[in-house]
């Protein structure tokens, strides 16, 4: 009989991963990998009795790539399991699908609000009327500088972000919610 008496399962552990090794294949860390694990996301294959070495199996970088790009959408832990699992109805998928993604929606409006008052700001304070174009870069460099720029370049630190404070707290984009908050005090 030779050395070794299981050649097939020493194969097999060969192939598996340390926590390090799949934590870098599948860019987390292994403190993740450990919270994957806490919340019955993940399971090593086998965790050495002795040392507690956990180890993994290659495809399961797979499911922690998954994990990484499900968390990205804004899924939680929780969810994820359920995903990975498959565990929820086809009820229960349409619910959650239906939140994420208004979710999402919700954050683009709130990112396009965001661009339309820096974009008014700027045309407030550089005395642009257009709004945000390529040709409202290009301005002739003859012209004097508008009304609203040449003092705001003179003011002081304070009067500037007073001035910026009540730009951005007040615009033709937020107007409804202030009054709408100043209603409610």
């Amino acid at each position: 009989m030779s050395e070794h008496a299981y050649p097939e399962e020493e194969k097999q552990e060969m192939a598996l991963l340390k926590i390090g090794e799949l934590a870098s294949l599948a860019g987390v860390s292994a403190k993740a990998l450990r919270l994957y694990e806490s919340k019955d996301i993940i399971k090593p294959v086998k965790v050495d009795p002795e040392t507690g070495y956990r180890f993994y199996s290659a495809e399961q970088c797979e499911i922690v790539e998954a994990l990484v790009a499900l968390q990205d959408m804004g899924f939680s832990l929780n969810e994820i399991r359920m995903l990975l699992q498959g565990s929820a109805s086809k009820e229960e998928l349409q619910v959650l699908f239906s939140k994420k993604r208004q979710a999402l929606q919700e954050t683009i409006w709130k990112v396009q609000s965001q661009i339309e008052e820096i974009d008014s700001l700027e045309g407030s304070l550089l005395g642009k009327k257009d709004g945000p174009s390529e040709m409202a870069d290009v301005e002739d460099p003859t012209a004097e500088e508008s009304s609203l720029s040449k003092p705001f370049l003179e003011m002081s630190d304070e009067e500037r972000a007073w001035y910026l404070a009540k730009m951005v707290r007040v615009n033709p984009h937020n107007v409804r919610q202030i009054l709408s908050e100043a209603i409610w005090l």
